[in-house]
């Protein structure tokens, strides 16, 4: 069968192809990839952080700031589970051959989003219980677990059948999956520290010139510097993300075969 040539042809999972596909999904529809990114999730900190919400944990909280506080963060979490599944979708349509435009890439994150929060409470909460055990069985979740989230979106697995899809396609590649996914979040991490510090170091050079080089107190960064944070936040967290779902892809395909082969033996 189809499928059966694909496994025999087949090199195995690695970073490369991982990383590749990653990239090309985001070459191939940039302003949808990346806008459903700064739209959902960049450009609401970015106003927040604007207008004080920035110097929010500085402040003494009353009961009400709690709330407001709790309201903000619970608008963020929906927000990032829409745009993590408007992104899986994009990396699905990539591997049939074309490009989700950003109408099916909503749509499809608002409807996993209530799912994808379930499987991520459930995938967080069993990880850490399992880091409980001297790190390793956490670790070792974390990795059998690694492509759940997508496989709610790309499958529409079910909460619980997402765990077993995931455990399903990662046996016999767990240590190259934790490589990749290892590497993936060290640059995501590294990013993001010289994006904080290069901002922080900037806002300070500023306040030198400006007011004799003194700064009275915390302030949130120039709209400026605000926005290139932003920017570069945008497309680190974008490819992070779509690298989760890159390497569900390659392991659904190495696994079971390309789509085309899948439709061809069910036709066959």
């Amino acid at each position: 069968m189809a499928s059966q040539s694909f496994v025999e042809q087949r090199h195995g999972l690695s970073v490369g192809s991982v990383f590749g596909r990653s990239v090309n999904v985001i070459k191939a529809n940039p302003l949808a990839t990346l806008g459903v990114t700064y739209v959902l999730i960049a450009l609401p900190q970015l106003l927040i952080g604007q207008v004080g919400g920035w110097a929010l944990p500085n402040r003494s909280l009353t009961g009400g700031g709690y709330a407001a506080f709790g309201l903000y963060g619970l608008v963020v979490a929906i927000l990032w589970l829409v745009a993590s599944g408007a992104l899986v979708q994009a990396t699905v349509a990539h591997d049939q051959g074309r490009s989700a435009d950003l109408r099916e890439m909503l749509q499809v994150g608002a409807q996993r989003a209530l799912p994808l929060f379930a499987v991520y409470l459930l995938f967080v909460l069993g990880v850490w219980i399992g880091s409980i055990f001297l790190l390793v069985p956490g670790i070792l979740l974390a990795v059998m677990w690694s492509v759940c989230l997508p496989a709610v979106v790309a499958e529409r697995t079910g909460v619980f059948g997402a765990f077993g899809r995931s455990r399903a396609l990662t046996k016999g590649a767990r240590w190259p999956v934790f490589g990749i996914m290892l590497l993936a979040f060290v640059i995501y991490m590294l990013v993001l520290i010289a994006v904080g510090l290069a901002s922080v170091a900037g806002y300070g050079t500023f306040g030198a010139f400006t007011r004799g080089g003194h700064i009275s107190a915390p302030m949130p960064p120039s709209v400026a510097v605000a926005l290139l944070r932003s920017i570069v936040t945008t497309v680190v967290l974008t490819w992070f993300t779509i690298v989760g779902a890159s390497l569900f892809i390659e392991l659904r395909n190495w696994k079971d075969g390309p789509d085309a082969d899948r439709l061809a033996d069910i036709f066959a």
